[in-house]
């Protein structure tokens, strides 16, 4: 199953869709070069759970994934290795002027 989160989002009743909304949204005011992410998961009969995350900075595509006992779990390990990438992209693309 796979979540698309983006800028314009309306709340549904899933819960993991609004936990990951709720999770995922910071990316695009922190860093306004993120264009849009997309959120991947195992589903439930699998004994560990497993959370992909595809986001688009501009011109390059990011990849992150992470396991956990749950997908919120998961999702935490795998947005804060996403947080780790933009940060480096950041670093790299949008340096200060001296």
């Amino acid at each position: 199953m796979d979540i698309n989160i983006d800028r314009n989002f309306e709340k549904s009743g899933n819960y993991f869709e609004n936990y990951a909304h709720d999770k995922l949204v910071k990316f695009f005011s922190k860093y306004p070069f993120v264009e849009s992410i997309k959120v991947f998961f195992r589903g439930k009969k699998h004994p560990t759970k497993k959370v992909k995350i595809q986001a688009r900075f501009k011109g390059k595509d990011i990849f992150v994934e992470a396991t956990g006992e749950k997908h919120d779990l998961a999702l935490n390990q795998a947005a804060i290795k996403l947080n780790a990438q933009a940060k480096k992209y950041k670093t790299k693309f949008y340096r200060k002027a001296s």
